[in-house]
């Protein structure tokens, strides 16, 4: 009797003891609003290249907020509501915390409202107190709706919905480039995310290109084989525009994201002359046909888009002496060349930058002129019926 006594003594001690490290725990969490979950599902992996373009809304103190005031600095993305009692004010308590922390670097803040109706500047700049927020370091914005959800869903890649909770932070980069996504109110994702700040603080932003125009060298021309099996000179590109990249057809992400690219361009200015140029950097695997079945994928025009293979040397040749691009095999690339009617290259964008690809457009529509407007003349039945079903075929292929 005495030993099951002392028996039942024993567990009772452990089962008091376990409970009590484990309200230790949970209370020491609660403190800081944050669940301990280590699980990596919370630390989202980011898609590759993803750059965040420049957007402008309205700013707590009502002026504009232009995105280009972050240049150069590391930042944090989030989206919130100030009637939100819970999950969106753990977020901004975790964001003061590191607006602390990270006071007099070169880290910024941005929270933007996906309740604007609600959050005026006014409301904006009252809910910022509570968080004894700095507004030349962090920003509460406000602005459209839809735009606003434009931001979110398709350069933060964040669900976006009028009203809806969001614990989740973006880090961006000096480059303004998303390094990072991460649920700021776990623990493990927090402590992730301060580390990628601290590490992002120590890289050097890129060197931005110059705007000095390029050397006035003439391009001299090459010769490769298209994938139809025939020779190409680039000799038959005098007096058009025309846009040369480098790839490789087994690559799943860089280049299929900078031909999908390209795929848009001509869509939007083949009728307007211009060309493009894809060149393998791995001809050993990318013979003509198997060129022949990728640029299928992409819906490429023969007569507009022209698909290259030939000697590895040669093409290395051709990336360093006409494009003044280092070319390595199966090397990711995302930079366009726009070369101009003479064979100068006029200058080089990144395919993977809403920035720099509308800036391309830009000067595509500078240098091609605006796209043609349907005329008003009424064309004949047997024209008409010609011309339907030239763009009935053409809409068909493009989708």
């Amino acid at each position: 009797m005495n030993k099951t006594f002392a028996f039942f003594l024993a567990t009772l001690f452990v089962l008091i003891g376990g409970m009590i490290v484990w309200f230790a725990a949970n209370a020491k969490n609660q403190e800081s609003g944050m669940r301990d979950v280590d699980s990596p599902k919370h630390n989202v992996t980011v898609p590759e290249n993803v750059y965040i373009g420049e957007f402008a809304l309205t700013d707590s103190a009502g002026a504009e907020f232009d995105s280009k005031e972050l240049d150069g600095d590391v930042w944090v993305g989030s989206f919130f509501f100030t009637t939100c009692p819970s999950i969106c004010r753990l977020l901004n308590q975790q964001v003061a915390v590191l607006a602390k922390e990270f006071k007099g670097q070169d880290v910024k803040f941005v929270s933007i409202t996906c309740d604007p109706a609600t959050d005026t500047p006014e409301v904006l700049a009252k809910y910022a107190q509570m968080f004894e927020a700095d507004p030349s370091q962090w920003k509460f914005l406000t602005g459209d709706l839809e735009k606003i959800q434009e931001i979110s869903e398709k350069q933060f890649h964040v669900g976006f919905a009028k009203q809806t909770h969001s614990e989740r932070m973006v880090v961006i980069d000096r480059n303004g480039k998303l390094r990072g996504s991460f649920l700021a109110t776990q623990n493990s994702d927090f402590k992730a995310a301060r580390k990628l700040i601290k590490e992002l603080l120590e890289e050097k932003p890129e060197e931005k290109k110059s705007t000095e125009e390029p050397p006035a060298e003439p391009m001299e021309s090459f010769t490769l084989t298209e994938r139809s099996g025939q020779e190409f000179d680039s000799k038959s590109l005098d007096g058009k525009y025309w846009l040369g990249s480098f790839f490789f057809t087994t690559c799943p992400s860089t280049c299929t994201l900078l031909n999908l690219e390209n795929s848009r361009l001509q869509a939007e200015y083949a009728d307007r002359g211009l060309k493009i140029v894809s060149i393998t950097c791995d001809p050993a695997n990318d013979t003509p046909n198997v060129l022949t079945g990728y640029a299928e994928r992409f819906i490429a025009k023969p007569d507009v888009w022209y698909f290259l293979t030939g000697d590895l040397k040669y093409i290395e040749k051709i990336g360093a002496n006409y494009f003044h691009a280092v070319v390595k095999p199966q090397t990711h690339s995302e930079q366009l060349y726009l070369v101009g009617p003479d064979g100068k290259v006029i200058d080089s964008y990144a395919a993977l930058n809403p920035t720099q690809m509308r800036q391309l457009r830009k000067k595509l529509d500078e240098v091609l002129g605006p796209k043609q407007e349907e005329t008003s003349e009424q064309p004949s039945a047997e024209s008409a019926g010609d011309e339907g079903s030239s763009a009935g075929e053409t809409a068909a292929k493009q989708e």
